[in-house]
């Protein structure tokens, strides 16, 4: 029994489903937004998207109970935080650690689309820049 059969059996059918069709268009959402914090003209556009991506992800995984996934999305939403506030700069080394964080969440949405296990986390990711 994968996490998938677990949460239909803990939530309405709907709301399961409806949660992997957001976080799915989410995390496709998130890899060219990423990309595009490299180019000033949109990078504030940007930090803003991010922002409210993980801010979504991770409400609706906490309600879920999805620890990870919940974890992770608030630790990203952190980040995302400091860069609007300008306490921090995008770098190239948060860009890098942001495509990680979103190759993570994909990985964890096949692995609920596929009512698998979710995975351990990258380690990577807990190498803040």
């Amino acid at each position: 029994m994968g996490i998938r059969t677990t949460l239909e059996q803990n939530y309405d059918y709907d709301i399961v489903d409806e949660f992997l069709d957001h976080f799915d268009v989410m995390t496709e959402v998130m890899e060219p937004a990423i990309i595009s914090l490299e180019n000033p003209k949109v990078r504030e556009e940007k930090i803003n998207e991010l922002f409210r991506i993980f801010h979504n992800i991770k409400s609706a995984s906490g309600f879920l109970k999805l620890e990870r996934i919940h974890l992770l999305a608030e630790l990203a939403e952190e980040v995302m935080e400091k860069l609007r506030s300008g306490e921090r700069e995008v770098t190239p080394e948060i860009v890098d650690w942001l495509l990680l964080v979103n190759d993570q969440l994909r990985t964890w949405y096949r692995q609920i689309a596929d009512d698998e296990a979710l995975g351990d986390t990258d380690v990577r990711i807990l190498q803040l820049p």
